[in-house]
């Protein structure tokens, strides 16, 4: 979801940007839409062939930034990636431009297709509209590097525009994932190894938190700390789900680890909401924080975390508690002595009551259900 959501908006700022070069040549000559590009293809069908390659490549651009994306876990440098996503985005433009002129001078019954094709490529208006799409792409990995940085265009944006430069109360709900055993595993393994380990099962979770309305928020070490807006239906299904598609997802590839590292890698979560302040800190290098007691209280819950229990849920998460115990076993806690609370914590020790999962099952589960909550009833399209 939040993927298709920032590849829709980084294509159309893609798709506007193209256009401005159309607005420009009206501008510099405004007898242009009654001239022809070349013969047989006036300024509008031109217009309308360009802007078909544009979403043909909109559509088509998912791929590529997947292949972009996989050079980068093959060990590819961020150097021949930029040229093979670029040459990538010209090629396709291309393709798609020969193949939609050709059908249109096909249609139109032109004496020579092949001739009247070439006659448009070899022309200056599609040389300049090729150097400008070209300079258009460029822009657009350096945005789309900055987007995989910052972990959503959305918040690109939200930086970018300063809407996050004053400190703003926000309701939120935060979850802790943390490794079992890391200082005892980064001490047995060499840097590289345990760096790549966290790599790979941070890549895991980053995959599963695209199909839900969650983001991750930061990595600190070897925690993931991952966010949602409160007013999320279902937040606190999602979350458990969440973390039980990311247990199933590395239990599958069990093989893998054991090869590579000689061992399955085991995780924990602390799961809390509330109140934080959002604010933008640092000066030449800014990032969007939050801060307050829920940050501290989560990371006192993931403490509490044990061999038999590697899911807490505070109360103040929880939803729609009737909903949550059809898959999961809740334990009411509470929690007395946490280091720096003075108040008592209430929450629950969760346990999954189905521990027959799969990848494919557990990506769908998260929006595949019935579900009911107190604020508010409706019902998910329910997967066959």
């Amino acid at each position: 979801m939040n993927k298709l959501q920032s590849h829709i908006v980084l294509s159309t700022i893609a798709f506007l940007a193209t256009n401005v070069f159309f607005v420009l040549g009206l501008l510099i000559d405004s007898n242009i839409v009654q001239d022809q590009i070349v013969t047989g293809l006036g300024f509008h069908t031109f217009f309308l062939i360009s802007n078909s390659a544009l979403l043909i490549i909109s559509m088509a651009s998912i791929g590529f930034k997947e292949f972009g994306d996989r050079l980068l876990v093959w060990g590819c440098s961020n150097v021949l990636r930029f040229l093979l996503v670029i040459l990538m985005s010209v090629l396709i433009f291309f393709v798609a431009m020969i193949t939609l002129l050709s059908i249109h001078y096909f249609l139109t019954e032109s004496i020579s297709v092949t001739n009247s094709v070439l006659a448009v490529l070899t022309s200056k208006y599609f040389i300049s509209l090729t150097f400008y799409f070209l300079l258009i792409s460029i822009m657009m990995f350096f945005i789309s590097n900055l987007e995989r940085r910052t972990g959503s265009v959305i918040r690109l944006m939200a930086l970018s525009m300063g809407q996050v430069l004053n400190p703003k109360l926000t309701e939120r709900g935060f979850m802790f994932i943390d490794l079992n055993g890391a200082t005892a595993k980064a001490e047995k393994m060499q840097s590289q190894s345990y760096a790549k380990l966290l790599r790979d099962c941070f890549r895991m979770l980053n995959e599963l938190v695209e199909l839900c309305p969650f983001e991750i928020y930061q990595y600190v070490g070897d925690e993931a700390v991952i966010t949602w807006k409160s007013d999320i239906d279902n937040a606190d299904l999602l979350a458990l789900h969440l973390f039980s598609d990311f247990k199933a997802y590395l239990k599958e590839s069990a093989h893998k680890f054991h090869e590579e590292y000689g061992f399955v890698p085991k995780f924990k979560c602390a799961i809390h909401s509330g109140e934080v302040v959002q604010s933008e800190i640092g000066k030449d290098i800014k990032h969007l924080v939050y801060h307050g007691d829920v940050l501290n209280t989560t990371s006192r819950l993931l403490a509490q975390c044990t061999d038999d229990t590697d899911m807490i849920l505070s109360k103040p998460s929880v939803k729609n508690i009737l909903r949550l115990q059809q898959d999961y076993l809740l334990e009411q806690i509470i929690f007395k002595n946490l280091k720096g609370k003075e108040k008592e914590v209430f929450a629950y020790k969760v346990v999954e009551q189905k521990q027959d999962h799969s990848v494919q099952k557990a990506k769908k589960q998260l929006f595949s259900e019935t579900i009911m909550t107190n604020s508010q009833n409706y019902q998910l399209t329910k997967n066959p």
